[in-house]
């Protein structure tokens, strides 16, 4: 009876410990007019690396955070909040590495230039999604439950040139991280309709977007100064809906990331459907 009891204890123990950990080992770096980084630790004992990643994903991604790489050699997680009208994407990385106590599991928040953050806030939000691992039995059966998780949440309907923008804006700073961040995600556009085309066994929806020289408003120097299409593939049983389309018309449509092409400057949605 003694052993049970004393891993009960050392159970008991443990708990506020790794809180006092995470508080311990918080660090803020940077400042709001470049870029803010918040990070901090724990160690985790009877709880391997592989585990250990797993678990965060499905902590993440129960955040409503999208997966943009999972590098589970590497031990390197990378996830984001997704962008949104009121919020801009922010990237969170988490690294395992095994240390002598255990496991040790690091996260780190990126702030972009221009947003405003508290200690007062970032910590304790940080520090509780730590709090949520788990070693042991049912560390391993977190981890098994967290390894596929995934945001399939479907994005808010929005206007197919703001998307075109947003697309472009990312493209201009980092291109790769267009197709990593959207890859397979659901969006519903509205729009009018540019063109009507067959596209192999597919029928292929061009958006109408205008040529940076004829918007309205013009991008600022450090927005993205070129233009990004935005095409919407249908599946051949998707006939019907097709021929009752028009040139010109407005439409509200739903489709899934298929691919973003920087060297066209286009963005291809797939499986599309006229959104209910």
């Amino acid at each position: 009876m003694l052993k049970p009891l004393a891993a009960f204890v050392l159970f008991l123990l443990s708990a506020p410990s790794f809180a006092d950990e995470c508080e311990a080992n918080f660090k803020k770096s940077g400042n709001p007019l470049v870029m803010t980084t918040y990070s901090s630790a724990v160690t985790m004992p009877n709880l391997s690396t592989r585990d250990a990643q797993a678990q965060m994903r499905g902590i993440l991604v129960a955040e409503k955070m999208d997966v943009l790489a999972d590098d589970v050699e590497g031990g390197t997680l990378l996830v984001e909040q997704r962008q949104s009208d009121k919020a801009r994407p922010i990237p969170t990385t988490v690294t395992v590495s095994e240390v002598a106590a255990g496991t040790r599991v690091e996260m780190s928040v990126k702030m972009e230039r221009g947003v405003f953050s508290k200690v007062e806030q970032i910590r304790p939000y940080m520090c509780g999604l730590l709090a949520k691992l788990k070693g042991g039995k049912e560390g391993v059966a977190a981890a098994k439950k967290g390894a596929g998780a995934s945001n399939n949440e479907a994005t808010a309907n929005q206007d197919v040139f703001a998307f075109s923008r947003m697309i472009a804006n990312e493209a201009n700073k980092n291109a790769i991280a267009v197709n990593a961040r959207h890859k397979g995600r659901k969006y519903t556009l509205t729009g009018r309709i540019d063109t009507l085309m067959e596209d192999g066994e597919d029928y292929n929806l061009v958006f109408d977007i205008p040529e940076v020289s004829e918007m309205a408003i013009k991008p600022l120097p450090f927005q993205a100064q070129f233009r990004v299409g935005v095409s919407c593939l249908f599946r051949p049983n998707q006939l019907a809906t097709v021929l009752a389309l028009r040139e010109g018309q407005k439409v509200t449509l739903t489709g899934a990331v298929m691919k973003y092409d920087n060297f066209r400057k286009v963005i291809w949605l797939e499986n599309c459907t006229r959104a209910k």
